[in-house]
């Protein structure tokens, strides 16, 4: 039987002092596309003590934090980020965000007039790597406004923000962004739980339309899917009849398929990303068996096991 493993290393601000401990009573990570900060939660079961100096002063907010899990002392990084809340009460309950934390600490004032590209805008407010979709939008105004503020602004043109591997990710579902490794699922072996439907593609009925607020308070539309179909509606500023239909079509490829929909629930191992494709295989139904992009991660680690709970997006193959 895998013995279960975790390390857990706080860091203070001035990235002086620190603390390790491989001892917790619980961790969630929640990874996500469509948001725009992972989170964690750890939970310790008692407050910590050391000998020499304060712990309070190394574990509150904007220590650094990095989580490792795994089995039988093999461990994996599952999260880095930020201490954004330390819990009064015990069990202490410790809230932590990603990168994009940081990215709230700054402020950038700036007006783009007229058309300008989105990668234009990434650049101005970011300085790290970047994977930025090619498009443009018709002008942007930043009023002291932070890294994420700005990133969050974007995300109302349909865009998904987020970070993968280091590296921040500015695009529509997959347009550009090289997705990471495969791992296989096989229903009858390491799939421990599921929350799927299959769909087939020609039972989905699906209207999407794009709206968009034009100078002088004129609204261009554009539609595209099944006029009786179940309405999806993304709103935008600024934006050309070829924009906005670039716009519609991926979010109608994004919902009409063959194949599953929902999340389901496995093991620690294989480890799952936001990004990596699920493989789903099934022996008695291998009609279904199919690959997905994966949209959303929920990881659990507790006494009662090490579990991730990938949620899909699309089919891919």
């Amino acid at each position: 039987m895998l013995r279960l493993s975790s390390y857990i290393k706080i860091t203070d601000p001035a990235g002086v002092n620190y603390l390790e401990f491989n001892f917790i009573n619980e961790v969630e990570i929640d990874k996500s596309r469509r948001s725009l900060t992972n989170t964690a939660k750890i939970t310790i079961a008692r407050k910590l003590k050391i000998l020499n100096g304060d712990i309070n002063q190394i574990i509150k907010r904007g220590s650094a934090v990095e989580i490792q899990l795994g089995y039988d002392g093999n461990l994996k990084t599952m999260f880095t980020g930020f201490v954004t809340n330390v819990g009064a009460k015990t069990p202490v309950v410790i809230d932590c965000q990603d990168e994009m934390w940081s990215l709230k600490q700054n402020s950038f004032t700036k007006s783009w007039s007229k058309k300008v590209k989105v990668a234009e805008i990434v650049k101005y407010v970011y300085s790290g790597p970047a994977q930025v979709i090619d498009l443009s939008i018709g002008g942007f105004v930043l009023k002291r406004e932070s890294t994420a503020q700005a990133l969050d602004r974007l995300r109302k043109y349909g865009l998904q923000c987020y970070f993968f591997n280091g590296t921040l990710i500015v695009d529509f579902a997959g347009v550009i962004h090289n997705q990471g490794k495969e791992v296989i699922y096989d229903f009858n072996r390491n799939i421990v739980e599921n929350n799927l439907e299959y769909k087939r593609k020609e039972d989905a009925r699906i209207k999407v339309i794009g709206v968009s607020k034009q100078h002088k308070g004129k609204k261009l539309e554009v539609v595209a899917g099944d006029n009786d179909g179940e309405v999806h509606t993304l709103h935008y500023t600024n934006m050309d009849k070829d924009q906005l239909q670039k716009i519609v079509n991926s979010e109608i490829d994004k919902l009409k398929y063959d194949g599953f929909k929902g999340d389901f629930t496995t093991f620690g191992l294989p480890l799952i990303e936001p990004g990596d494709n699920a493989l789903l295989m099934d022996k008695d139904y291998p009609e279904h068996n199919g690959s997905y992009l994966v949209e959303a991660v929920k990881t659990t680690f507790n006494v009662d096991g090490y579990r991730h709970k990938p949620e899909l997006e699309r089919k891919t193959a």
